[in-house]
């Protein structure tokens, strides 16, 4: 069986992929803005949450979390694996968002998949829980070179 965590430094020493996606989502003001936790980066597979904050509520009569709040989720935590892969920001391409269930006022909990890593772009596949139910699925593409 193969290991697909690739959570050991890189060839020359460096970073694992965690602490690169850390170190370079730790730089942008809405990640911090949102406190994302990067939870694990590996070669086929990125976990990140987003803890609740009163902010993110999108209808307080239904005590929902925000749209924006999800899809915010789909896409940074699909960039993760390849932000990861290349140890720079992956500019996203397009992003599709299927929203299945209200959020709850909960922390959110964003596991990405690889499904496709070429040469200049890469597609991710995306789930989004709040309490064990599943909020939302995406798909999201990013460019990988400049």
């Amino acid at each position: 069986m193969t290991n697909t965590h690739d959570e050991s430094p890189t060839d020359d020493g460096g970073e694992t992929r965690t602490e690169t996606v850390r170190r370079l989502y730790g730089r942008l003001p809405l990640h911090r803005a949102l406190d994302v936790h990067v939870e694990e980066v590996t070669r086929e597979r990125a976990a990140v949450t987003v803890p609740f904050r009163e902010e993110l509520v999108g209808d307080p009569d239904r005590a929902v979390l925000h749209g924006g709040a999800l899809s915010t989720t789909v896409d940074l935590t699909g960039a993760a694996v390849f932000v990861g892969l290349c140890s720079a920001y992956t500019p996203t391409v397009d992003l599709r968002v299927n929203y299945l269930e209200a959020a709850p006022r909960a922390p959110l909990s964003a596991t990405a998949t690889v499904e496709r890593a070429g040469t200049n772009t890469g597609v991710a596949r995306v789930e989004v829980t709040a309490d064990d139910t599943v909020c939302a699925t995406g798909t999201g593409v990013y460019r990988l070179v400049d």
